[in-house]
This record gives C-alpha cells, structure tokens and sequence, in this order.
C-alpha cells in the first residue's frame, strides 16, 4: 500500500513514518463490475484511491449516466470530502472487470491530521494545488 500512496499527488511529499501513519486509516475494498461505489447528490464522508483495475465517474443527465472519466491506478476519487461532507457532485462504479480501492474515512483523516499537523498541512497544500490546476483547466476550456 506505501508504494500506492506514494505515487498519489497529495501523498508525495510525506515522509516514510507519515505515510505508515495515513496507512493505518486506509481500508482497502475490492468491488465487483458494475458496483456502484457512491452515488451522485449523497453525502460525501470518504475519499478513494484507485489501487487495480478502474472506476467510472459519471453524472446522470436526463435520466441517463453520461460517463464523465475512467480513474485508473492512483488516482482519488471523491476527494471533496477530505474539505466538507457536501453532496457528491458525481457517482462512482467499478469499471468493467471489478476494482481494488482504498476508501479513507473523512473523521479519521480529521483526526490524524488533528495529531500530525505536517501531514495535515502537506496534504491539504497539495490538495489545494490540485484544485487549483483543475479549477484553471475548466475555466481555460469553458472560455
């Protein structure tokens, strides 16, 4: 799982001891083809982390999924979640053979950033950035 969540963005810069740390609330789960893994307007409480295989993020429109991205090896999914418990703005299924992910709980992920505040930091900067980027990327292709 280290080498998983060293190669996640807003991971990258802890420290070994930190990452055992954050390892230590991950709880990995294997979903099968089709399962759905949250769904859109719900209550965001966790984040994921692709480990194997894929995830469909998808919004319904007009009664219908419009798939939006597949997510692949190390990439998040639902990372709002770590800021607020706001309504999802997408759902999530496995992709077509099944998925590995690693779902953290938004309270303990709270709480550890309570005790590490570096970790805290670390993360919450290079999740900042990441917003940033993609905030910039949807304005420049919405212009």
């Amino acid at each position: 799982m280290k080498r998983l969540l060293e190669n996640v963005h807003i991971f990258s810069k802890l420290s070994d001891a930190e990452l055992d740390l954050v390892i230590g609330i991950c709880k990995p789960e294997t979903k099968a083809p089709g399962e759905k893994i949250v769904e859109q307007n719900s209550t965001g409480k966790d984040v994921f982390i692709v480990d194997e295989g894929s995830i469909e993020v998808y919004v319904e429109v007009d009664g219908s999924d419009k798939t939006i991205v597949f997510l692949g090896h190390g990439q998040l999914f639902g990372e709002m979640a770590l800021l607020d418990q706001g309504q999802r703005s997408a759902s999530g299924r496995a992709g077509k053979g099944g998925c590995t992910i690693v779902r953290i709980d938004n309270d303990d992920f709270k709480n550890l950033c309570e005790e590490n505040p570096k970790i805290g930091y670390s993360v919450m900067k290079h999740f900042a950035m990441d917003l940033a980027f993609k905030l910039r990327h949807m304005n420049l292709t919405s212009a």
